[in-house]
């Protein structure tokens, strides 16, 4: 069953002391597939997003990208060379230009020489639309266009998996459609994508499939026309009800 999917998570459990913020999550994500994950705070989206590359470390279960079963431990970089990651906050160096930025774990673990890494990393700019701030330190870019430059890092690495944990959760309002645009275009050059997010108008657009989380659980998906028409679970309703509505 496995072999079809580019991610493989089988009841994976995540506690913190007493907390469960992970109950037994199970998700198989198909070479290609945009899966945008939904759900109210705290009921363990982001938590979820992070066991794929061990950012937390999960209690039971397991996790398979692209063949390769997470090992905590001795397979990890195996795995993170495959995952690429984008957070809310942007994570950039600030005593690094925006072009250094994107050219450092190119160079320094997958072995490109300068001139082939900071070809890689022009090429990127130009895909997410800064190519002229190459030169600029993160500290001179809107936080719109430092986001931009975080994706082109993560994709510098070339990964066959891209997650994205709330990229436009801490941008002013106005900066949030340039990220979604890139993102968009990502996903339809088809980069498989799990993508947890506030932008409902995105994931209607763009997944394949919906994911709606609660109290550390998946508690109903679906595709994009089913989820947002006819949800089954009374909490989903809820839940747009609330997001739909503001």
């Amino acid at each position: 069953m496995t072999e079809d999917y580019i991610v493989s998570v089988k009841g994976i459990c995540k506690k913190y002391d007493s907390f469960e913020a992970l109950k037994g999550v199970d998700l198989f994500v198909k070479k290609g597939e945009v899966v945008c994950i939904i759900g109210p705070s705290g009921s363990g989206k982001s938590t979820f997003i992070r066991t794929l590359n061990h950012l937390e470390k999960i209690d039971s279960g397991e996790i398979v990208i692209d063949g390769i079963r997470l090992e905590p431990g001795t397979n990890l970089q195996s795995i993170r060379k495959e995952v690429g990651m984008v957070f809310q906050s942007f994570n950039l160096f600030p005593h690094l230009t925006v072009l250094e930025n994107i050219t450092l774990a190119p160079i320094k673990t997958k072995g490109l020489t300068k001139m082939a890494a900071e070809s890689l990393g022009m090429d990127l700019l130009k895909r997410v639309g800064i190519p002229d701030k190459a030169s600029e330190y993160p500290r001179h870019l809107s936080g719109g266009q430092q986001q931009r430059v975080a994706i082109a890092r993560a994709l510098a690495m070339q990964p066959k998996v891209m997650l994205f944990d709330e990229p436009t959760s801490a941008l002013d309002p106005e900066m949030v459609n340039e990220v979604l645009l890139v993102m968009k275009e990502l996903a339809y050059s088809g980069m498989t994508m799990l993508v947890v997010t506030h932008e409902m108008g995105f994931a209607k657009e763009v997944s394949d499939r919906v994911i709606f989380f609660d109290q550390g659980k998946i508690l109903e998906e679906g595709t994009p026309e089913a989820f947002f028409s006819q949800p089954k679970e009374e909490r989903a309703r809820a839940f747009l009800g609330q997001v739909l509505h503001r």
